[in-house]
């Protein structure tokens, strides 16, 4: 993909947040993985924890309890908006900033949350950038967990896959393969696209050995009941040296 497409691609996906970002957390609020639960599992009592792509905050609910220091990124300032004013009284920090230039100190996080986040990023030079930044907060030993769609288990994924193979044969999309804009429907003539790569298992742990981590964990998630999507579900850990 061309420099000048993933920019692109980069501020639609920004933009694209902003317009929706009341709609998209009202959508969310209910919603719950059960692999937040898994990855709670995986963060103990004291640690300081990154969630990289926090949308409005709602991964936190799952670590209600905890005692740990939270803190959430998003690059759609209308979202952490949302995120502070909804977690005001919880004790989470919230600020605005690129999973692709974090605004973070070295070895600054026990952990670090990607939740349906890396997935939004363009081109597989942004990919890694993004996950090498990830890696570079994280302290030795650290675990990086992240949730992504599964190219193969969406159940929308042979509409959205035909249509981009048929844009792309027409020479009217720049995206690579895998690639696809998956609308957000405003009433009946208003639409937001949304940037998705859709990935695969040996990708992503392909992505995730080229950013220096050891992958401990990377597996199909069971369908969802309300919407039947498959997620892949990847942990990997800074190595202690």
């Amino acid at each position: 993909m061309l420099e000048e497409t993933a920019n692109k691609i980069m501020e639609s996906v920004r933009s694209g947040y902003d317009t929706i970002a009341g709609e998209f957390a009202a959508s969310r609020s209910d919603l719950w993985w059960p692999e937040l639960e898994d990855f709670r599992k995986l963060v103990k009592s004291g640690e300081h924890v990154l969630d990289i792509g926090c949308g409005s905050g709602r991964a936190f609910k799952v670590f209600a309890g905890a005692a740990i220091e939270y803190e959430g990124l998003d690059v759609s300032a209308a979202l952490i908006a949302i995120a502070k004013r909804e977690q005001a009284d919880l004790l989470a920090t919230f600020r605005v900033g690129s999973m692709l230039a974090l605004p973070y100190d070295d070895a600054s996080f026990d952990a670090v949350l990607m939740i349906a986040a890396l997935h939004h990023i363009p081109s597989e030079h942004l990919r890694l950038q993004a996950l090498r930044e990830a890696v570079r907060v994280l302290r030795p030993g650290g675990r990086l967990m992240m949730t992504n769609w599964d190219l193969w288990g969406h159940p929308k994924r042979w509409r959205w896959l035909a249509r981009a193979l048929w844009l792309k044969l027409l020479g009217r999309s720049d995206l690579d393969w895998n690639d696809m804009q998956v609308p957000w429907k405003r009433g009946v003539k208003d639409t937001v696209w949304r940037y998705y790569h859709l990935f695969t298992l040996a990708e992503l742990r392909r992505l995730c050995r080229a950013a220096g981590l050891e992958v401990e964990g990377n597996v199909r998630t069971a369908p969802r009941r309300r919407d039947g999507a498959v997620n892949l579900k990847t942990v990997c850990r800074k190595p202690s040296r």
